[in-house]
């Protein structure tokens, strides 16, 4: 199958199921290029109230849509440089009490602080020789579960 000239085809992606907790609103991004940002608004009693992920197309950013009870601005957030070709290998979750309650996400060049609440067990979002290119999860008074499409690394240029 062919493309139409300076168009990227998406790549071809795993779903990896999402991990947490079970019940709420279910949301999915699909499969994009990769991730650019990725926004957090912290719950006034633990847990993420609202997440973003902001995506790449066509080499761009694209504003992706909120997820969650989004009643103030988001707390933290944290950048990708897409145009050096930085992607997120895996993110590692917190969760507590039927939610998920703080991520840190590490790319092929950093890993992040926190964000939201380094409390509760973990699981991390991870296949090895692949890279994060979109996410889904699930949605309740805070976000209760995570999952990721994963993509195969780009060959070293």
């Amino acid at each position: 199958m062919s493309t139409p000239s300076g168009s990227n085809p998406l790549p071809m992606a795993d779903k990896l199921e999402a991990k947490g907790g079970n019940g709420g609103k279910i949301w999915d991004d699909g499969v994009h290029e990769g991730v650019s940002q990725i926004y957090i608004q912290e719950g006034s009693t633990g847990g993420i109230a609202s997440i973003k992920f902001d995506y790449v197309k066509n080499g761009q950013p694209k504003a992706g849509s909120t997820h969650g009870n989004s009643y103030q601005n988001f707390t933290e957030w944290f950048d990708l440089n897409h145009t050096c070709d930085e992607h997120i290998l895996s993110v590692k979750c917190y969760y507590d009490e039927g939610e998920i309650q703080g991520l840190v996400i590490k790319t092929n060049i950093r890993t992040s602080a926190y964000m939201g609440y380094n409390i509760g067990t973990t699981f991390t979002l991870e296949v090895k020789g692949k890279k994060i290119v979109g996410f889904h999860g699930s949605f309740d008074k805070n976000l209760t579960s995570l999952g990721a499409y994963f993509a195969p690394l780009s060959p070293a240029k």
